[in-house]
């Protein structure tokens, strides 16, 4: 069993969580994230400085439409199922909000439950209890068909102090049915029901949501960066994720999740051997 908290503390560091899309329709990655190749892109994910592997079998990405959960089983449950066979030291997450493909993936060796959805399945944190896994609570109102409109990004209290909010309840939630609190963090959800202007705000205020050590965030490639940029490409977002990634990192944020994981891991480790060589 893995406990959270622990595992982040004999890592000691920021962990580095490798995205392992096997969709077929990433926001970023197209045809690139086919099921067929997800396998390899983890291996060379882990060779490339990987803490965690986050494997998901559905696109979350805004105006996507929603897949049956034997579908997303049939993509991801075989994907993690290769890797743990060839990484058997590698923690593995799920990128689900399906309480039974959550069940499926603790049941094959998954350690993580990342859940997008902020438990909008009912199911979802009594299986999580039952198998003492840790979770991801991702901020989350309405599914990725309509998770932009209008009605959906509406904070007139403040976009942090309402993410925070809603997220305390649901980890309230999860609490009570059984999940323990060291196995628990928040994902502020940037880009989930949020405009890009909201997505910054939220990131500057971020100590708001929850101390950053019990939060994991990812924005990788996501288009409010390239509402400041210009770059319309996600995958063409490597400088302006790691940018902000670095940030995290430096703030100490407990899990950035990332699809560029060699760059990150190799600018951590500099950053980190340049700090130590000025303390000297």
């Amino acid at each position: 069993m893995l406990v959270m908290q622990d595992f982040l503390r004999q890592l000691g560091r920021t962990a580095i969580m490798g995205i392992v899309n096997a969709t077929g329709d990433s926001f970023s990655e197209n045809a690139d994230s086919a099921p067929e190749s997800a396998v390899d892109r983890g291996c060379a994910l882990a060779e490339a400085g990987a803490d965690i592997l986050d494997i998901g079998g559905e696109s979350t990405r805004p105006g996507a439409g929603e897949i049956s959960a034997e579908t997303e089983i049939s993509r991801a449950i075989p994907v993690l199922k290769e890797l743990k066979k060839r990484l058997p030291q590698m923690a593995f997450s799920i990128d689900t909000r399906h309480a039974a493909v959550a069940a499926a993936a603790l049941e094959a060796g998954a350690q993580i439950i990342n859940d997008v959805s902020m438990l909008s399945d009912p199911e979802m944190a009594a299986v999580i209890a039952r198998y003492q896994a840790a979770l991801i609570i991702g901020h989350f109102r309405a599914a990725p068909e309509i998770m932009q409109n209008r009605e959906y990004c509406n904070y007139p209290d403040g976009v942090a102090v309402t993410v925070a909010a809603e997220l305390a309840a649901a980890k309230k939630s999860a609490l009570a049915a059984g999940v323990l609190e060291n196995n628990i963090l928040l994902d502020p959800g940037i880009g989930f029901s949020k405009t890009a202007g909201q997505c910054w705000e939220l990131l500057r205020d971020l100590a708001t949501v929850a101390p950053l050590p019990a939060l994991a965030v990812g924005i990788s490639r996501k288009s409010f960066l390239g509402w400041v940029s210009g770059e319309k490409e996600p995958a063409k977002r490597l400088g302006e994720s790691l940018a902000i990634e670095l940030e995290l990192a430096s703030a100490k944020t407990a899990i950035i999740r990332t699809h560029a994981v060699r760059e990150l891991h190799n600018a951590l480790s500099v950053a980190t051997y340049f700090r130590r060589l000025k303390e000297k």
